[in-house]
Order: C-alpha cells, then sequence, then structure tokens
C-alpha cells in the first residue's frame, strides 16, 4: 500500500504537464527561430520528405515492409532528378542568365527611353527629371555591382553545398524513418486525447497533402505555358523568365505579379519582332500573363486540385509578410500552408469551447474546398476513427 502511495504522489498533475508540454514547445519554436540557419535544410528536406511520402509507402507495400530499401530507390530517383536536371536543364538557364547580366544595363536604358518618348508624345513631359532623375546612373550602378558580386558569391555558392548535403541527409533519414517518427508522436500524445487529436492531425496532414500537390501542378503548368508563350511573343530569355515565373508560383498573389512585372520590364528593353509599338508589345505580354493566371483561377486549380485553402486575400498577404519578416524566404513559403493549418486548428478549438463535435465541421470545410473523396494522408495511418 506504501509503494502505491509513493507511485501516485510521483505522478504529475495535469496542470504540470500541460504547463511543461507547453515550456518544451515553446523552447523548440525559440530553438528553431534562432537556429534559423542550421534548421533551415532540415525543413526544405522534410517538405520534399512529405511530398515523397506516398511514392515511398508504394514502394515499401511492394517490397513486403522492406522501408529502407523503398526509402533508398526513391532518394537515388530524387539524386538523378536533381543531377540530370543540372546537367541538361541548368546550362540553358546559366545561359540566359549570364546574358541577361550582360544586357540588363540596356534593357533598362532601353525601358527609360521607351517610357520618356511615351511621356513626351502624352504632353507630359515635364514628369522625365522626376521619374528617371534619381535612377539616371541605374546601368552604370547595375554593372558596378554585378562586378563585385564575385567574391560574394563564391563565399554563399560553398555555404549552399554544405546545406544542400545536409538537405540530402536529412532527407534519405525523413523519407526512411517517418513511421517511427509518426509513432513518437503518437507516444507522447496522452492516451485519453488521442482519438480527437489524431484524427486532427489527419485532417491537417490531408490539407497540406492537397497544398503542396496543387503548388507543385501550379509550378508545373506556369512554367511550361510561359516558356512557350514568351518564345511565342519572341522575349528573350523565354526560358529563364519561365522557370522564374514557376518558382513564384509558390509565393500567392505577390509571386505572379512579380513575375509579370519583371516579364514586362524586359519586353519593354527589348525591341519587338513583330514593328508594334513598344508600349503595345509590352501590353500584349501583360494580358498574357493575365489571361494564364485567370485560365489557372477559374480552371486549373476547380478542375485538378479544387480549393486549396480557404483564407482571405488580406490574410493571405498578412502571412506572407509576417512569414519573411520572421524566416525570409522560407517563411513566405511556408505561410499560407501554416495559416491554413491554424485556420484548421481555431475551427477545432472553436467546436470545443461550444462542447460541440468538430470533426463534422472540419470535414464540410474540405468537402467545401473540393476534396469529394477522403485521401489516406501520412497522419491518417493513425487515425483511430472508423473510417467508412
Amino acid at each position: 500500500m506504501s509503494q502505491l502511495s509513493a507511485l501516485n504522489a510521483a505522478r504529475w498533475s495535469p496542470t504540470l504537464k500541460r504547463t511543461t508540454i507547453a515550456v518544451l514547445m515553446v523552447g523548440a519554436l525559440f530553438l528553431i527561430y534562432r537556429a534559423g540557419d542550421i534548421v533551415r535544410p532540415f525543413l526544405w528536406a522534410a517538405i520534399l520528405g512529405y511530398i515523397l511520402l506516398p511514392l515511398v509507402r508504394i514502394i515499401d507495400e511492394r517490397l513486403r515492409g522492406r522501408r529502407s530499401v523503398a526509402a533508398a530507390v526513391v532518394f537515388i530517383a530524387v539524386l538523378v532528378f536533381i543531377f540530370g536536371g543540372v546537367r541538361f536543364v541548368a546550362p540553358l538557364a546559366v545561359g540566359q542568365m549570364q546574358t541577361f547580366q550582360r544586357v540588363l544595363p540596356t534593357l533598362i536604358a532601353n525601358a527609360q527611353n521607351t517610357l520618356a518618348e511615351t511621356l513626351d508624345q502624352v504632353g507630359a513631359e515635364d514628369l522625365v527629371p522626376v521619374v528617371f532623375g534619381p535612377i539616371s546612373t541605374a546601368p552604370i550602378e547595375i554593372t558596378r555591382s554585378v562586378a563585385t558580386l564575385a567574391v560574394p558569391f563564391i563565399v554563399g555558392f560553398s555555404h549552399f553545398l554544405l546545406e544542400f548535403l545536409v538537405f540530402l541527409i536529412g532527407l534519405f533519414f525523413f523519407l526512411r524513418d517517418f513511421p517511427r517518427l509518426l509513432n513518437w508522436v503518437r507516444g507522447i500524445i496522452p492516451p485519453a486525447s488521442r482519438h480527437e487529436l489524431l484524427p486532427l492531425g489527419a485532417q491537417v496532414s490531408l490539407l497540406l497533402g492537397r497544398y503542396v500537390r496543387g503548388q507543385l501542378v501550379l509550378v508545373v503548368i506556369m512554367t511550361v505555358a510561359t516558356t512557350i508563350g514568351l518564345t511565342v511573343f519572341g522575349v528573350p530569355f523565354s526560358l529563364l523568365l519561365g522557370i522564374m515565373t514557376g518558382v513564384l508560383e509558390v509565393i500567392p498573389i505577390i509571386g505572379p505579379i512579380t513575375a509579370g512585372a519583371i516579364a514586362c520590364l524586359v519586353a519593354l528593353g527589348n525591341p519587338n519582332p513583330f514593328g508594334w509599338s513598344q508600349l503595345l508589345y509590352v501590353a500584349a505580354i501583360a494580358i498574357m500573363y493575365t489571361v494564364l493566371r485567370h485560365a489557372e483561377d477559374y480552371f486549373v486549380i476547380p478542375l485538378i486540385i479544387g480549393r486549396i485553402v480557404r483564407l482571405h486575400p488580406a490574410l493571405v498577404i498578412f502571412a506572407l509578410l509576417s512569414g519573411g519578416a520572421v524566416f525570409g524566404l522560407l517563411g513566405v513559403i511556408l505561410a499560407v500552408p501554416v495559416a491554413a493549418t491554424l485556420r484548421l486548428v481555431l475551427i477545432y478549438v472553436s467546436a470545443k469551447l461550444r462542447d460541440e463535435d468538430p470533426f463534422p465541421q472540419l470535414e464540410h470545410e474540405l468537402a467545401e474546398e473540393g476534396e469529394r473523396v477522403i485521401e489516406p494522408g501520412p497522419m491518417r495511418a493513425l487515425d483511430p476513427r472508423p473510417r467508412t
């Protein structure tokens, strides 16, 4: 009896347990924030690993439980894809980048002259000194800046190679040990809360999986479509601009606008091959980007991936700016999925505060976003609720 009393006395109270968990979570978030450069390659590895988990699961099932072999097969395929892209696509992109750096001052000067002539034609010649006075030496300054970037580029490239090595190591272990990670997460969740927290994790995993899948589809579509369109219009550096447009697609609202503005600037500084006026040529490029953007919003997203996240545009912009201010580029990329995840968590918390079952509303929210069939996600395997 005395041993049972001593055991009960040694147990932590629920308040102490919650406080300990909260302190550990705050400490982990602070460590991630302070060690940004160290954590960044592991986060990139986790993002790519999350994308590749379904493929590892399929191969693992074919090999009857040989997880390490399945992870190695997918990892080798990633290496082949990366180095194959470097071998065939990178030389073209690098060549266009080098040419772009050489002709950038000329493009800017041509764009300034075109805009100055336009202002003269519309009777606004008084605005020419105001608009171009502060940047009249821009081509010279840009040339000097490019020349002084050699040493920082070498240092940055060495740092990139180190982070890339860490990324590859983290990716392999993430693919191989993800089931152990899930079992560890399940083990630290109190048994009384597993029947709710694990299904909530499954819903979040479903949303994140849809978001990642959708972003990959949009990146590929916009890269191919803009490269073809710019090539047809005779805009130089079409491959470079197309890749840039696809990459910027991961930044909602701001990314597409930035990509279109850069393409229009290049078109403005380059003589068009059709004999049109330069402004008409630039307007055609802007219209092309606008049409592609609307086609993406009204056809590609609804028909292929449904509505990914249901966030107001103002909240999206706030999330992007906040993520960028705290974590830089990685924060910008992760801002929207994190905000969408917080939205699901708030729905769950709100329902619990009203003593209601949150999961019908969560599934209804996901179904309204275009999901007709609940797909199995990485967290779905640990969902203890009965499936229909």
